[in-house]
C-alpha cells in the first residue's frame, strides 16, 4: 500500500467506487464516483464547486461487496474545465484527502479495484 516514488505515502488505484458526500454545514448530499483512491484521499467529480479546505462528510462503497466507510475529508484542490468552447457547463474534479481514514475498509475497496488498477506514479 506504500508507494515510494512521486512524493506520495500510498500508491493510488484507479477505479470506480461510488460515493456519497455531504459538504459540513450543508443540508445537501451528493453522489458521485472515484477516479481513484488511495490510503490517504481519492480524487472524484463534483456536482457543484467546493472551496480548497471544505470539509465533506464521505461514504464509500461498492454495490458489488459487503464493505463501506464513513470517514470526513478536506478538499485538498479543485480543477475547473468546461466540458465544451461552446457551452457554459463545466466539470469539476476535487482532490479529498481522508481525515479519519479507515486502513482496513479503505484496503478492501482498493483490493475490490484490482491490483491492474494500479496508477503509475
Amino acid at each position: 500500500m506504500l508507494a515510494e516514488n512521486n512524493n506520495r505515502l500510498f500508491e493510488r488505484v484507479g477505479g470506480e467506487l461510488a460515493v456519497r458526500y455531504s459538504p459540513q454545514g450543508t443540508d445537501g448530499e451528493f453522489c458521485s464516483t472515484t477516479r481513484n483512491i488511495s490510503g490517504g484521499g481519492i480524487r472524484m467529480p463534483l456536482l457543484k464547486k467546493l472551496k480548497p479546505g471544505t470539509t465533506i462528510d464521505l461514504e464509500i462503497f461498492k454495490n458489488t461487496i459487503d464493505t463501506a466507510f464513513r470517514c470526513m475529508g478536506k478538499v485538498v484542490w479543485v480543477w475547473d474545465a468546461p466540458l465544451s468552447k461552446e457551452k457554459e457547463d463545466h466539470i469539476f474534479e476535487a482532490g479529498i484527502k481522508f481525515l479519519n481514514p479507515d486502513f482496513f475498509h479503505i484496503g478492501r475497496l482498493m483490493d475490490s479495484l484490482g491490483k491492474s488498477s494500479v496508477l503509475a506514479q
